[in-house]
């Protein structure tokens, strides 16, 4: 138990520390265009501090929760998982990022994959998302890179997920709405599809997505690593 609420503090923590942003003061969806190769609906977030946060998703991307009833995705109790079950979607979420997504993507300084994943363990869409500085980048990847992101995303299916129930958090939680917020970026969840957030500064800093299976000395030595590189780039 102990080890799930860690890790869920620092996932939140990761998205904090990656985007460093304030409350949203703008949001504006703007027209589907072309990047990469892939067809998208950007949406810019301006924020109080000043920065710019970007979300790119499929221009078909409404299109695959019409067999849904619910507005929103449940989440993953990992508590009420056998420990097998949650070892194997630990490692399939680090195999996706060490697989499939492409060096020229894992150079940017931040660019976060966040996973739609159906009931059968399928996904069957994906979000990227990104400050303005990586966002400003994009165009200069080499030819189709998202587009093949994409696909080889949309291709992937995690059996596991077929044993798992998704849960439908207590909005009324302080707890529950900050992971709900961390999720879909707004409250109400349902129960027939959830989703799986790639956070680059976690993997950067730790070297997996699953924090809680590392030791604690290791987990602490890998955190004051990564800051201390930081810090250096800052002062360089």
């Amino acid at each position: 138990m102990k080890k799930i609420i860690i890790t869920l503090f620092v996932c939140l923590s990761c998205i904090m520390i990656a985007n460093a942003r304030w409350n949203p003061s703008v949001v504006d969806t703007l027209s589907k265009r072309v990047i990469s190769g892939l067809e998208v609906i950007p949406i810019r977030t301006t924020y109080e501090s000043g920065g710019v946060y970007w979300k790119l998703r499929a221009s078909d991307f409404k299109d695959y929760f019409v067999r849904f009833e619910s507005k929103y995705p449940g989440a993953i109790n990992y508590n009420l998982n056998s420990d097998k079950v949650n070892e194997v979607i630990a490692d399939w979420e680090d195999e996706i990022w060490e697989t499939i997504v492409p060096a020229e993507i894992k150079a940017l300084e931040e660019f976060d994959v966040g996973l739609f994943i159906d009931k059968d363990g399928r996904v069957f869409t994906a979000e990227f998302s990104m400050p303005d500085e990586t966002f400003q980048k994009l165009e200069k990847l080499s030819k189709n890179t998202l587009k093949n992101l994409y696909r080889n995303l949309i291709k992937e299916r995690c059996k596991a997920i077929k044993e798992v129930d998704f849960q439908i958090l207590d909005t009324d939680s302080d707890f529950d709405r900050r992971i709900l917020f961390g999720v879909c970026g707004s409250l109400g969840s349902g129960n027939e599809y959830t989703t799986i957030f790639l956070n680059k500064t976690c993997y950067d800093m730790f070297g997996t997505f699953s924090t809680w299976r590392l030791p604690k000395d290791e987990f602490n030595r890998l955190r004051k690593k990564y800051e201390a590189e930081m810090n250096g780039r800052k002062q360089d």
